[in-house]
């Protein structure tokens, strides 16, 4: 591509975005729009393909149950379901997490007591 060739393409992209409709947001905005404040349409701006992810996929869930795309290292079961995210925790379950910090910081709000680990069934 020549250099005068970027530069249209260019111009005419600071072009698009200066205008007062991307500018404002003018329009009915669609639900994946609103979910996740991408717009899809980006993606037809473009002649390759940009991987944009829109809606409530291109966002994080705030749990572990969400499984993770393979496209992003997740991996499936022998029954072909994508691991949840939860199996993606690193050594030690959530029990020993909680456990672990217990005992690192004890006395603190954030953390259990020995009577609520007991009550819990993480400590005897």
């Amino acid at each position: 591509m020549a250099d005068s060739d970027k530069l249209r393409m260019a111009f005419r992209a600071e072009q698009d975005l200066n205008s007062y409709q991307m500018k404002q947001g003018l329009g009915p905005k669609s639900d994946s729009v609103l979910e996740s404040n991408i717009d899809e349409r980006a993606d037809n701006k473009f002649r390759e393909a940009t991987g944009i992810k829109t809606g409530r996929e291109a966002g994080a869930s705030g749990s572990n149950r969400k499984p993770i795309p393979e496209d992003e290292g997740g991996t499936r079961d022998s029954r072909g379901r994508l691991a949840p995210a939860g199996e993606y925790e690193g050594t030690g379950g959530p029990e020993d997490k909680v456990k672990l910090e217990s005992e690192r910081r004890p006395g603190d709000q954030d953390t259990l007591n020995l009577q609520d680990l007991k009550n819990k069934g993480l400590a005897r």
